[in-house]
């Protein structure tokens, strides 16, 4: 008995319809084992500096794109025997990656306590080797 013309195009539609699901769930398994394999956000140590013996400060950068990185500031106060964060702050906007992590980055980072006041942090960094350090950034610290 002959397969009629309706039965073949089930048929074909079945055939797609399975290959569908089988594309789907391989892009699935696929981006979700890209996801385990993904590297660890890219850090490099920038500077540290501190206050006396109870405040610490830490300047980071955070690869964010291929040539872009952002700057955290991290405050450390040192209580019970150890250095325990306080606070943490974006430095700036978006910084080019390798003038941060070369040498000469840190154009300045200073670390202020007026009595009465909270400490301050002023940090000026390397924004290219062509534009030279950028403008003061004022951060006062919480904690």
């Amino acid at each position: 008995m002959p397969i009629g013309s309706s039965t073949r195009r089930r048929s074909a539609r079945l055939a797609l319809a399975a290959a569908a699901a089988a594309a789907t769930l391989t892009a699935v398994a696929s981006t979700a084992a890209a996801a385990d394999d993904a590297p660890a956000e890219e850090r490099q140590h920038i500077a540290t500096t501190t206050l006396g013996q109870d405040l610490k400060v830490t300047l980071t950068a955070v690869r964010a794109g291929e040539y872009e990185a952002d700057v955290v500031l991290t405050a450390h106060r040192f209580t019970d025997g150890r250095w325990q964060t306080v606070d943490r702050a974006a430095v700036g906007d978006t910084w080019f990656w390798y003038p941060l992590t070369g040498r000469g980055a840190v154009c300045e980072l200073a670390v202020g306590n007026r009595p009465g006041e909270q400490p301050t942090v002023d940090v000026s960094l390397l924004q290219s080797p062509s534009l030279g350090c950028s403008q003061t950034y004022r951060i006062v610290v919480d904690g």
